[in-house]
């Protein structure tokens, strides 16, 4: 019988039934919302854009100041909104991220006193040929705890576009910095810090969700022109490329910078060595820094006036000669950090040539090393990074923030409500990476081992509930570990060749616009020429776990019979350990698709060469939750 969990209070929506379709578009849960996309044709069942998929876009034209010596930032922002949709919009909605510290502001951890502040500060906001008083106007403006929704007089039609004038401040958070902060006396990563126009879409129209601190990311594609001013003596690294490397930098770095952008050889850009020379800046007390990005979904720069820099570069597409700057900022005091500029190198090259095979996108990846044990943090062309003590830990860290180049940018993933469609890829592709550079760490044997340590237990949910409900560890289960365990099943499934050209198809129909879960499930099942859905259900929608159990195994002449009993509801495939009496072994493999059909037990008859002492079920590599029931002595009939 089907073990299933739910937690007390909570009632599942997800009852799957059958729309009627005919071929590989069989039955999932669809939810009404998506139904609606359906029929106003910007989705498709096919896993493809509709003929009718809009999303709307942004140009950010911002100046910011950061005080160092009070982490005060000061800004400055023009934002042309496009408006691509066919709806007259009345309202328009910005996210106020750092409200995350604001006092009274609903949190799903708590954060330190000392880091709680009256949150962003809107001195000046101007929509069209309006000003609005954003504390006073009631009317006109509402406060949310991370949001500004404001009220227009005129409507902005399809297809015209709005321009938006703001100038705030707010001060960065120094004792608990959660994804962006000051990490010590002079090391900043500033993320998630300008008013942002909030994203309008054809599911739910204003993403009005609430920055709580757990789930994280999903944004148009916007550019940005950014010029970021901060004491002369501080170097800066952003998203986009540097469009004034002679106007702040010594003669001397620019070349090193130069060289790095095309030498398949690390380069040491700024080394300890500049800073007991004077400094790598040019003279003077401040300076201004030009960065350009387009066609991004964020922006976000680090700085610091004592790292050392290391870039390298390599080709990521054969055909056009690009190359991709992979570049690390790190503390003197980082261990490992030495290694990073090739980790990072080896990381672009995997995700351009292997999986997903589709060549990195971007000019430049910078990994910032914030030198504290705090984990990571993904942003375009940037990650923040902390230093774990192990040389495997730091490889497959470095290799998980860059992954979200893919998955939430390069797709646009809407990581609020699915973050298993861009964590569970982030937490599934640095395998074979880690485990050629660190040939003693089985990272896959670990992640199975994460999963498999909670699965089915009381508290954890599917994929398929939105992240925004849930929290952890729930939402680490199902983000990071359920999700990737499932990918590493798919692959096993459909083989590597089939499984690269799906991926590569989804992101083919996906990147620069906003794919839905059913898009990854519907362009999967198209390439793999059938309907997946009897493992899209239980894995994704469904409460339960693996398990597999031995129920019996009779050996009769050169013929074993070998029962294996589906305890759990999730399929894994099958991979039997025959061993004989002399000890030699036999392995024997089915697809999990053998389960596919619904049945609890299944009969494998194998050709065997010698008498049988026992057979044992794999699960190092195929997750099971008990195993207790996966080995048993062979019985001999007639006497053998």
């Amino acid at each position: 019988m089907r073990q299933v969990f739910m937690t007390t209070g909570m009632v599942l929506l997800f009852f799957l039934f059958q729309m009627g379709l005919a071929g590989i578009h069989a039955s999932l849960y669809l939810p009404r919302e998506i139904q609606q996309a359906l029929e106003k044709k910007t989705r498709t069942l096919s896993g493809k854009p509709g003929e009718a998929y809009w999303q709307n876009r942004a140009d950010y034209s911002i100046s910011v100041k950061l005080v160092t010596e009070t982490g005060k930032i000061e800004g400055e922002e023009t934002v042309v909104y496009r408006n691509n949709s066919p709806d007259s919009l009345r309202k328009l909605v910005f996210r106020l991220y750092p409200n995350l510290y604001k006092k009274g502001n609903p949190r799903q951890f708590p954060l330190p006193e000392e880091d709680l502040t009256e949150g962003m500060s809107i001195d000046f906001l101007k929509i069209g040929e309006e000003t609005f008083a954003v504390n006073e106007e009631k009317k006109k403006v509402r406060h949310t705890p991370t949001n500004l929704v404001v009220y227009l007089v005129q409507p902005i039609p399809p297809g015209a576009n709005c321009c938006i004038e703001f100038r705030w401040h707010f001060t960065l958070p120094r004792k608990r910095p959660v994804r962006m902060g000051q990490y010590g006396n002079s090391e900043f990563f500033v993320a998630y810090w300008y008013p942002q126009v909030a994203v309008y879409d054809d599911v739910n129209g204003w993403d009005m969700r609430e920055y709580t601190g757990t789930t994280e990311f999903y944004n148009d594609f916007n550019n940005y022109d950014v010029r970021i001013t901060l004491p002369g003596d501080y170097v800066v690294w952003a998203t986009g490329k540097l469009q004034n490397a002679e106007e702040v930098l010594r003669a001397e770095v620019v070349r090193r910078y130069r060289q790095a952008l095309v030498s398949d050889t690390v380069v040491h850009i700024i080394t300890p060595q500049d800073y007991r020379e004077g400094r790598p800046t040019l003279p003077g007390s401040q300076h201004t820094w030009h960065f350009v990005a387009k066609n991004v979904s964020d922006f976000s720069f680090a700085t610091s006036n004592h790292y050392n820099w290391d870039g390298v570069s390599l080709v990521v597409d054969t055909r056009t000669g690009r190359r991709v700057l992979t570049d690390v900022a790190y503390p003197d005091s980082a261990t490992h950090y030495e290694e990073a500029a090739l980790f990072a190198r080896a990381t672009v090259e995997y995700l351009s040539f292997q999986l997903p095979g589709v060549p990195f996108p971007y000019p430049h990846i910078t990994t910032f090393c914030n030198g504290t044990r705090r984990g990571g943090m993904e942003t375009p062309m940037m990650t923040n990074v902390g230093v774990p003590r192990e040389r495997y830990r730091t490889i497959g860290l470095i290799f998980h923030e860059i992954a979200h180049t893919y998955f939430p940018f390069y797709m646009g993933i809407n990581e609020r409500k699915y973050a298993w469609m861009d964590e569970g890829w982030a937490s599934f592709f640095p395998r074979e990476v880690v485990e050629r550079l660190e040939p003693d760490h089985d990272y896959l044997k670990g992640q199975i081992r994460a999963y498999v340590a909670s699965a089915g237990k009381e508290w954890e949910v599917p994929m398929a509930i939105l992240s925004y409900i849930i929290n952890s560890p729930a939402y680490r289960m199902a983000s990071y570990n359920r999700s990737s365990v499932a990918y590493y099943l798919l692959l096993d499934y459909l083989r590597r060749e089939r499984f690269r050209q799906a991926l590569q198809e989804y992101i083919h129909r996906w990147h620069g616009k906003h794919p839905l879960p059913i898009d990854f499930f519907f362009t999967f099942n198209e390439i793999a020429g059938e309907d997946l859905s009897w493992f899209w259900k239980p894995w994704f929608f469904e409460m339960g776990y693996p398990d597999l159990a031995l129920t019996r195994v009779v050996q009769q002449g050169e013929t074993c019979e070998i029962h294996v009993r589906r305890e759990g509801n999730l399929p894994v495939p099958i991979k039997l350990f025959i061993v004989y009496q002399d000890s030699t072994t036999l392995e024997v493999y089915r697809p999990m698709s053998l389960w596919k059909s619904g049945q609890k037990e299944l009969v494998i008859r194998e050709k065997v060469e010698k008498p049988l002492h026992s057979v044992c079920l794999e699960t190092q590599y195929i997750p099971d939750v008990n195993e207790k029931n996966n080995c048993l002595i062979v019985t001999q009939k007639n006497g053998r």
